[in-house]
C-alpha cells in the first residue's frame, strides 16, 4: 500500500509528470520515424515591463542570445528546449509622472525553457515539405534573477536590502508564448526569426511590488545605504519623502519580458525517405 501510494504521488506530482512526458516524447518505438533533431544558437535584443517600465522603453532594450534543442516529431510540430540568458532594466527617469519616485534597477535573467511549436505549412527537409514556414510557440519556463542598483558609482544587490521588507525569492517560472519564420537554407541549416513574450509570476523582477516600509527601521538596520535603496527621493530631497504603508508599486500585475532573435538551427539527422504525396 505504501509503495502505491508514493507511485501515485510521483505520477501525479508536476516532476512526475515532467519526467514520464520526456520519457514519452523521446521514446525510439513512438517517434523513431518522426523525430528529425536541430540544435541551434540564438541572439537578439530584449526588454521588459514592470512597476519601472509601465510601457515598453526603446532605450531600455538590452542583448539576449542562447542555446537550443528541438525535436521535430512531424513537419507540424516540433518540441524545443533553450537556455536562455536575458539582460532587462529600468528606470523611473524615463516617466515624468514616475521621476519623483527615482527608483531604477538592471538584472540578468539566467532562463531554460521547454515549449511546443506548430508550424503553419508542412515545413521540412523533404519532397513535398516547405522550405517556408510561419510558426508559434508556447510552454514553460523557469529562470533566476538577480535585481540591482547603482548608487554612488557602487552596484548593489537589492534583495539584500528587503526594501519593500520583504524576502522574495529570485527563482521564478514564467509562460513563454510567440510566433516566428522558419526558412530552410538546405536540408541540414535553417534560419529563423522568433518574436516571444514571458509572462512571469513574480512581481519583483524589478525590486518594486507593494508599499514603504518604515524608514526609521530602514536606517536602523542597514544605514543610510539601506534606507537610500528603499526611497530614493532622499537624493532628490535630501530626506525620505515616503512613510510607512505609502504606495511603492503595484502588486495586480506581474512582470513581463519580452525578446526578438535570430537563430541558426543544424538538422543532424538528414536521410532520404520517400516524399509524402498528399
Amino acid at each position: 500500500m505504501l509503495f502505491k501510494t508514493q507511485k501515485n504521488t510521483l505520477i501525479n506530482s508536476p516532476f512526475g509528470l515532467l519526467v514520464f512526458l520526456c520519457a514519452l516524447v523521446s521514446s525510439e518505438n513512438l517517434f523513431a520515424q518522426a523525430e528529425r533533431y536541430e540544435f541551434g544558437i540564438q541572439g537578439g535584443v530584449c526588454n521588459y515591463w514592470g512597476d519601472l517600465s509601465p510601457k515598453v522603453v526603446l532605450k531600455e532594450t538590452q542583448a539576449t542570445g542562447g542555446i537550443f534543442a528541438r525535436i521535430n516529431f512531424n513537419s507540424s510540430l516540433a518540441w524545443k528546449n533553450e537556455l536562455n540568458v536575458y539582460k532587462v532594466s529600468g528606470t523611473d527617469k524615463n516617466f515624468d509622472y514616475n521621476a519623483g519616485r527615482n527608483l531604477s534597477f538592471s538584472s540578468q535573467i539566467n532562463e531554460v525553457s521547454s515549449v511546443l511549436e506548430f508550424n503553419f505549412f508542412k515545413y521540412g527537409p523533404y519532397v513535398l515539405d516547405k522550405k517556408f514556414t510561419t510558426y508559434f510557440y508556447g510552454g514553460l519556463a523557469g529562470f533566476m534573477f538577480n535585481p540591482q542598483a547603482r548608487l554612488n558609482g557602487q552596484t548593489y544587490d537589492l534583495i539584500d536590502y528587503k526594501t519593500e521588507n520583504v524576502a522574495y525569492s529570485t527563482i521564478s517560472v514564467a509562460i513563454p508564448f510567440g510566433m516566428g519564420i522558419k526558412w530552410m537554407v538546405n536540408k541540414n541549416l535553417a534560419l529563423e526569426w522568433q518574436f516571444g513574450f514571458r509572462r512571469t509570476y513574480t512581481d519583483y523582477l524589478d525590486d518594486v511590488s507593494t508599499v514603504y516600509p518604515d524608514m526609521d527601521a530602514r536606517f536602523n538596520d542597514g544605514g543610510l545605504i539601506s534606507a537610500t535603496l528603499t526611497d530614493r527621493t532622499i537624493e532628490t530631497f535630501g530626506t525620505p519623502q515616503n512613510k510607512l504603508g505609502y504606495r511603492r508599486g503595484n502588486p495586480d500585475y506581474k512582470d513581463w519580458y519580452m525578446s526578438s532573435t535570430i537563430s541558426l538551427a543544424f538538422r543532424l539527422n538528414s536521410k532520404v525517405k520517400c516524399g509524402r504525396f498528399y
